[in-house]
């Protein structure tokens, strides 16, 4: 589309503010708009005015409007893919009526899909399948209806490519807000892209290694041991590497070590969950030759899982910060309580201040194993968010008097042993429904149906990577948008 006009511009903000339908053509001329204004918060707020999901599209495209912004074929490529985002993931105004709008439906689901690592496969029959990582599922019927318009039948098929890759039906897309491997501390964007490689972990290896080629790592290595159901990948970025622990995917859980014994912890000081120990050991080796063939010496180290995923990130960080190598930062989702109150002080003795545990709501994983036997998280004050997308830090838990008393499983009474184990067995069921979007078919749900960006209308389990992904997403948006409230005051 040519680049339009400041007063055409102006125009669609105004007809948005009369209330009248979205158009294409208007979606891509405010978008041309907010890339090129000067000041583009308060242009950001007067669209939120108008049309809050409008607004809340560009706040997740705003790093790549403005990136391309000199590119006039770049910044074409961009508005078209935030366009597809807004009819697939947000209830915000479009038109309605047939004729308005058109474009090629299949074409634009085949681009969308390609943007999330979906494809589309159509068949001599005519029919349509979707297929991620080898499953393949029938796809909707990409046909407009009668007196409906192409952005409507975008809009209600589309969630079936979301279900295909990450099991709900509107998704905030990580690769929109990149990656910045030069930042300090905590950092939203990095949060969500590696809480996106964690969820791209429960995937196999092709997969892994295609999707992170589109996303500039340009060199990778997997490493796994089936026996212990341990997996892991290394891949290098400009000038970082990202190290990635799958959590559970089989039932062989490394967590459900019924004694909840400790072993000694690598480096000599304090002791750790023997399960997750022995899971991690099973690997070391072929993870350490993965760091050093990508030359992890000399690279940042982003070190990041979820679920037991997250607790072997963490042990496989403390054993690369002891051994030199330069960990920049590590991110956990949702990870079960790994060590004594001694390891933890030698952990935070090295990584306190570069490990970020995110929690969300009532995650059951993350209160066990219970701290009566000993364990305690790492690093300082875990991340939670709220049953909605807010996030607070929470105080680093304080050292308790007497806590270097770790009692026994078996010293405890049968109604104790009983309430751990119950509380077990949920955090077992809630690492299993967090991989349920791995089955997801990509046909119409059995609820509500999730109407976009901010809506929370059927909560699943909090668990979950995807909702922790979608969470994520929220949040930086919601940054976005009181930013530019700053802005534009």
């Amino acid at each position: 589309m040519p680049a339009p006009r400041p007063e055409v511009v102006r125009q669609a903000l105004s007809a948005l503010q009369g209330g009248s339908p979205l158009l294409r053509k208007a979606f891509f001329n405010v978008a041309w708009g907010f890339a090129h204004d000067p000041g583009p918060g308060q242009f950001l707020q007067q669209t939120k005015a108008f049309n809050r999901k409008l607004a809340e599209t560009l706040a997740v495209f705003r790093k790549r409007l403005a990136e391309s912004a000199d590119d006039d074929a770049a910044l074409d490529a961009v508005i078209h893919r935030a366009y597809l985002h807004y009819l697939a993931n947000t209830d915000g105004q479009i038109p309605e009526a047939e004729g308005e709008d058109p474009f090629d439906l299949l074409e634009a689901a085949t681009r969308y899909a390609d943007w999330l690592g979906v494809g589309v496969i159509r068949q001599d029959d005519g029919t349509t399948l979707l297929e991620v990582d080898g499953k393949q599922a029938p796809a909707p019927e990409w046909n407009a209806q009668a007196g409906r318009s192409a952005a409507w039948a975008f809009r209600a098929a589309a969630p079936a490519i979301n279900r295909m890759r990450y099991g709900r039906d509107a998704v905030i897309p990580a690769a929109a807000f990149g990656f910045d491997e030069n930042v300090e501390g905590h950092y939203l964007p990095n949060a969500m892209a590696l809480a996106d490689f964690s969820h791209l972990a429960y995937f196999g290896p092709a997969y892994v290694e295609e999707q992170l080629r589109r996303w500039g790592y340009h060199a990778f290595q997997w490493v796994e041991d089936k026996k212990t159901d341990t997996q892991a990948f290394v891949a290098a970025g400009t000038s970082h590497l990202a190290v990635c622990f799958r959590g559970t995917s089989s039932g062989k859980d490394a967590l459900m070590d019924t004694r909840f014994l400790k072993t000694a912890a690598f480096g000599g000081r304090g002791r750790v969950h023997r399960g997750f120990n022995r899971a991690l050991d099973s690997v070391w080796h072929q993870l350490k030759g993965a760091v050093d063939a990508l030359d992890g010496a000399g690279r940042k180290l982003f070190v990041a899982g979820h679920s037991l995923g997250a607790a072997l990130a963490q042990l496989a960080a403390h054993r690369l910060a002891l051994g030199q190598y330069p960990v920049a930062a590590v991110y956990a989702y949702g990870s079960p309580r790994i060590g004594n109150p001694e390891f933890r002080d030698a952990y935070n003795e090295l990584l306190e201040d570069k490990t970020f545990l995110h929690i969300n709501n009532k995650d059951i994983v993350a209160r066990v194993p219970p701290r009566i036997l000993g364990f305690r998280h790492l690093g300082g004050g875990p991340r939670l968010f709220d049953e909605g997308h807010a996030i607070s830090i929470l105080p680093k838990p304080r050292s308790v008097f007497g806590e270097e008393e770790e009692l026994d499983y078996d010293e405890l009474d049968e109604a104790t042993q009983q309430a751990i184990q119950r509380e077990m067995q949920e955090a077992q069921e809630a690492m299993e429904a967090a991989t349920r979007f791995l089955n997801t078919s990509p046909g119409p749900p059995e609820g509500p149906k999730s109407k976009g960006l901010f809506d929370h209308i059927r909560p699943v389990d909090d668990h979950s990577m995807d909702e922790y992904l979608y969470k994520f997403g929220c949040a930086i948006v919601d940054e976005e948008l009181d930013q530019a409230a700053g802005e534009g005051g």
